[in-house]
């Protein structure tokens, strides 16, 4: 298949770029400044049309949307980059005759939080959904993703190397971490199966874990023994945060942490059956 893959410069475009053409695909890299052969240019802040997208499409049988940003600011702002955008797309995938979408969204979203970031996420797969059954979409709502060039990834393991560590609220906030692995495998099975049908999938760890379950985890597969745990309190917490929303580079806002606290956990059964066994656990990210 001819794949255009959209944020292909990103953690998760990068892992998906790369897995899809050891399956034989002929995969597109959608980014902002082309510098391969089989690059296009793309700009979600410009390209905000269905009729800037349809010339991007000729001959295009899927096309991959893994661009997203967890900060609204001036150079990135979320309404285009995680809904008009992403929606203009899906519309010209329609018009151009598209056969398959798969849109990278996000775990939570529908659990009633109305942080913007949930709520420009709702949109796209909204659309998606009122799509006519001839093409077919795959939307993956991840959990916290594991890799070892991710920027979470590496800063956990920063942490989880540190003999003391402190811990927002006791790092009680609940999460399923998945492996970006997994998720490239499911897009791939997915993509390989003739038959396989639109659907939503919640892409989750085999098990659920806390903050410090998973820190503790990963210092353990560092061979680091046991590390000092000091809890820094719920109002300190909130308080950063509400200093972060002052602060666009900050990953800590009032916004993330009311999704950190809201939790970050789900079922793993459609994800187990659209990767054919079960995902893997945390325990196994560093070791394995």
């Amino acid at each position: 298949m001819k794949i255009l893959v959209c944020g292909a410069s990103g953690f998760v475009g990068r892992h998906l770029t790369s897995a899809l053409q050891a399956a034989g695909h002929s995969v597109i890299r959608g980014i902002r400044k082309p510098s391969q052969p089989n690059d296009i240019a793309v700009d979600y802040c410009k390209d905000t049309t269905k009729e800037a997208w349809i010339p991007k499409l000729v001959n295009v049988d899927v096309v991959i949307n893994a661009v997203g940003v967890l900060r609204d600011s001036a150079k990135q702002p979320m309404n285009l980059l995680l809904e008009q955008t992403p929606i203009a797309l899906f519309s010209a995938c329609k018009e151009a005759g598209v056969k398959r979408i798969v849109q990278v969204s996000a775990l939570g979203i529908d659990k009633g939080i109305e942080t913007p970031y949930f709520q420009y996420r709702r949109a796209p797969e909204a659309y998606l959904n009122a799509l006519p059954d001839n093409l077919r979409w795959l939307i993956l709502r991840p959990s916290v993703i594991y890799g070892e060039d991710g920027a979470s990834a590496k800063m956990f393991r920063f942490q989880a190397g540190l003999p003391v560590q402190t811990l927002p609220a006791g790092g009680r906030q609940t999460l399923q971490p998945v492996h970006i692995n997994d998720i490239c495998e499911g897009v791939c099975r997915w993509l390989a199966d003739s038959e396989a049908k639109s659907q939503t999938v919640t892409c989750v760890g085999q098990e659920a874990t806390d903050m410090r379950g998973m820190l503790d985890s990963y210092r353990q597969q560092m061979k680091h023994s046991k590390a000092l745990h000091i809890s820094i309190p719920a109002f300190l917490v909130g308080l950063s945060a509400r200093i972060g929303d002052f602060i666009p580079a900050s990953p800590l806002c009032s916004d993330t942490l009311t999704m950190l606290n809201a939790g970050n956990t789900g079922d793993a059964t459609e994800f187990t059956k659209l990767l054919g066994h079960a995902p893997r656990s945390y325990r196994t990210f560093i070791s394995s």
